[in-house]
């Protein structure tokens, strides 16, 4: 009898085994599957360390989330629009320490700008960035804070205005990155144009310059406002729960937050329609703009590029910043990287597409401008080029944006170039 029972508990035990095992494979099969990408462990609890429900991280900063939304900015006087305001978020509605801070012999302020790349950058890789600058005999005994002015849609000059209103305010730095290009080149294209919005108006500007919203819409945002909390108490959820452990919970949180950013996305189109229905006036489009010569117009929004960062560079002296440009890479732009099988299946629109037009024409402008920056003495950075050798996967949507080792090799090569070119700040230079 006893014998029987031994047998019995370990097929029961080898059961439960072989049951575990499964669910925790399976992932690994399911998810090119469902998902149209391999799984990641790595990955999915990088991103929900930056999201978990602790003390520490809601002190540091919010959940990387490349997909902002309208419901997710509020109008602003002088940089167009900021974020609603946020519990990780300073008083002035960006990510990081409070912008207007003073110079210390003690510390260095770097400064962090662009769109929705950036603000990864500053996401997933601020602390690397820090770490590695303090590796630098350069940055000996310093402490290194981090200031950004990146949202999702972020364009210049909106960067410009930042930092020039910041600095009216007293603000002072001592390093400026700018990694920017897409936004600049694709949106004036993708969304200024087709609503014969003045190009050099914030993205979605005849949306948000509404004095007044129809129901329709205001239902539209409203839905949106419910999935976005859905999303971010999933992954405060899911960061702070022992399930994280296991992959097959890790997977079922993906899918479903992958269904709640398709709704949002579904959402966004539907709220674009209903406002492009309602009468346009001058405060929504500016200049009213139409376009007969597509390269023209690309070669106008290149050099408008190359200007507002000319324009920070002109205030780099008398400010006393060291000011570092950097062109963010992208997949569309024609040999810069061979694709992998994975990122041809979520990283490349093969049909027609807005954006892959945008940068296949306006890249090569960009990288013209870009070398006569350099040629002017500004410490410009072509990043098109950085993944040309990479065998592995770095890219993870059809927009612009990167995984984990994506944002880690850019932050490295931006460290590298700020190291071979900054001041010596360990003795306050």
């Amino acid at each position: 009898m006893k014998k029987f029972f031994n047998k019995r508990v370990r097929g029961w035990f080898f059961t439960i085994l072989v049951i575990i095992l499964t669910f925790e494979l399976s992932p690994y099969i399911l998810s090119p599957l469902l998902l149209r990408h391999s799984f990641s462990r790595r990955d999915i609890k990088a991103e929900l360390k930056n999201t978990a429900s602790t003390e520490e991280n809601n002190e540091k900063q919010e959940s990387s989330n490349s997909n902002e939304y309208l419901g997710d900015h509020i109008l602003h006087p002088y940089m167009g629009f900021v974020s609603i305001p946020h519990p990780n978020y300073n008083d002035f509605c960006f990510p990081g320490i409070n912008p207007v801070t003073k110079k210390s012999k003690d510390k260095i302020h770097l400064v962090i700008m662009g769109g929705s790349v950036a603000k990864d950058i500053y996401n997933y890789t601020g602390e690397r960035i820090i770490r590695k600058l303090k590796e630098s005999p350069k940055f000996k005994g310093k402490e290194i804070d981090i200031v950004v002015f990146a949202l999702g849609g972020f364009k210049q000059p909106q960067q410009l205005m930042a930092l020039n209103y910041f600095m009216a305010l007293g603000a002072e730095y001592d390093i400026i990155i700018n990694i920017d290009g897409f936004n600049e080149i694709v949106l004036p294209y993708s969304d200024n144009l087709p609503n014969h919005v003045f190009p050099s108006y914030p993205r979605h500007w005849n949306i948000y310059s509404r004095k007044k919203l129809d129901s329709k819409v205001t239902l539209l945002m409203g839905k949106q406002a419910v999935i976005k909390n859905n999303i971010n108490d999933g992954k405060h959820f899911m960061g702070g729960s022992i399930i994280k452990n296991c992959n097959f919970s890790l997977f079922i949180w993906k899918i479903i937050e992958n269904k709640r950013n398709q709704d949002l996305a579904s959402l966004e189109s539907l709220l674009r329609n209903a406002v492009e229905n309602s009468e346009s006036d001058y405060q929504s489009t500016g200049i009213y703009t139409t376009v007969k010569d597509t390269l023209e117009f690309m070669k106008e929004q290149a050099k408008f590029w190359s200007t507002s960062s000319r324009q920070i560079a002109y205030l780099e002296k008398p400010a006393g910043f060291e000011y570092y440009h950097f062109l963010q890479p992208n997949q569309y732009a024609e040999g810069s990287k061979v694709m992998t099988r994975e990122e041809m299946e979520i990283a490349f629109e093969s049909n027609p597409f807005a954006y892959k037009d945008a940068v296949r024409i306006g890249y090569p402008l960009l990288k013209e401008e870009g070398n006569n920056l350099t040629a002017e003495g500004v410490n410009f950075t072509d990043l098109t080029s950085l993944f040309i050798n990479e065998k592995r996967s770095v890219y993870n949507d059809k927009c612009c944006h990167f995984n984990r080792l994506g944002y880690d090799i850019i932050a490295d090569k931006i460290c590298e170039t700020i190291i071979s070119k900054t001041s010596d700040h360990s003795t306050g230079l």
